[in-house]
């Protein structure tokens, strides 16, 4: 597989805030070492119908707004949570950005109305660590670092129901299930990964957890990122903090295929010697029918890689953007892409012309034996007066 060399179409620094002189080297020249001191952009996201903008969440607590044609800031919601960290970012229609933090607050803020927000808090001190809004916009999943999931209803801002038995530790990813029909709605079927190494399936239509817990997939390592793929959205890509990935058919919780400890080795080797340090996150684009998986370096490159059911295959390098590690990555569309990194930069990618297949380079077998431990429907015991989210 020949593979095509980017270089951003364009940057936006989202932050220039005051630093202190730069060090000087041996050579009595300043250190460029800028991104070090300045803000990191967390998280990002764009809106999925109406008005066309791109959200980020940055280290110091504002949530930016852009104007995607021109890349300009058109709002600023500043101190979204306080002084803690926001942890997740997302977007709710085509007008709303919803936001989870350390500080147990989930809060969703109208755009068309500065400074108007709905919110909820968890309770019991409990931090709020991912977020996914679902039943056309009402309901919020929440995961907690008490290996919870509560279930909030926007409108008025209180609890509605909690999953308390599937998880064991942090939950750090939900995640609803988009609708195949229409990408900007989603389906009652709620994806939870967790630190205890397992991702669970949840029909959020039923009456109680017990009920609505349909399937558990064993990863076996502590999950950081999940989302559907699929046509029909029937699969479900995991990775690790470890940085591993799988990919699973998460109603019959079979592992299509895993990809081993080593992938980075495996993934810069692919790259021709590029240095894969970690993943950032996989996206479905429905339009292609292409699961794609970008990884990055320490000093800012990354590499996009195309998923295949058993193999990866190199698609795009990615050059001159970032000059600290990629947090985050929001296509726009099937072609054009933000990332955001440690550096305080959004990049914008295009993709115009498709790779050629003048050879193998870039193809990384992946395994397909499916896990020995777990699978399958998982029935704890039910506590009492465990809560419906109904």
């Amino acid at each position: 597989m020949a593979f095509k060399e980017l270089s951003p179409s364009r940057t936006v620094v989202t932050s220039f805030t005051p630093r202190p002189s730069r060090p000087q080297n041996e050579d009595g020249n300043q250190v460029n070492d800028d991104y070090e001191e300045g803000v990191w952009v967390m998280h990002t996201t764009s809106s999925k119908n109406g008005t066309k903008w791109l959200g980020g969440a940055l280290s110091n607590g504002e949530i930016c707004i852009y104007d995607t044609e021109r890349l300009h800031v058109s709002q600023t919601i500043p101190n979204a949570h306080g002084k803690a960290l926001i942890t997740d970012l997302t977007s709710s229609g085509p007008n709303i950005v919803a936001s989870s933090g350390n500080d147990g607050f989930i809060r969703l803020f109208d755009l068309r109305q500065q400074g108007s927000a709905l919110e909820c808090q968890l309770p019991n001190s409990e931090e709020a660590l991912s977020l996914s809004v679902g039943y056309a916009g009402v309901l919020a999943a929440v995961g907690s670092n008490k290996a919870k999931i509560h279930f909030c209803d926007v409108r008025q801002g209180g609890i509605l129901g909690s999953y308390v038995d599937a998880h064991t530790e942090e939950v750090t990813r939900v995640r609803f299930q988009p609708n195949s029909q229409d990408n900007s709605s989603t389906t009652p079927l709620l994806i939870s990964a967790s630190e205890d190494g397992l991702a669970c399936a949840f029909d959020t239509s039923q009456a109680s957890e017990e009920a609505a817990l349909k399937s558990v997939l064993n990863v076996e390592t502590p999950l950081r990122e999940v989302g559907f793929f699929g046509p029909s959205y029937e699969g479900l890509y995991c990775l690790t903090g470890s940085e591993s990935m799988s990919v699973w058919h998460h109603d019959s919780a079979q592992r299509i295929c895993g990809f081993g400890l080593d992938l980075r080795s495996k993934l810069s080797q692919a790259a021709g010697g590029f240095g894969v340090d970690y993943l950032v996150n996989c996206h479905w684009d429905a339009s292609q029918n292409q699961l794609s998986l970008l990884a990055g370096s320490s000093t800012g490159d990354a590499a996009l890689y195309k998923v295949d059911a058993g193999a990866l295959s190199l698609l795009n390098t990615l050059r001159g953007g970032h000059r600290g590690c990629v947090r985050s990555w929001c296509p726009l569309t099937s072609n054009v892409f933000i990332t955001g990194g440690e550096d305080a930069r959004l990049c914008e990618w295009e993709i115009n012309q498709s790779p050629g297949t003048n050879s193998n380079q870039g193809f990384i077998q992946g395994g397909s034996k499916l896990p020995e431990k777990g699978g399958g429907p998982l029935r704890r015991q039910k506590k009492k007066n465990t809560k419906s989210p109904y």
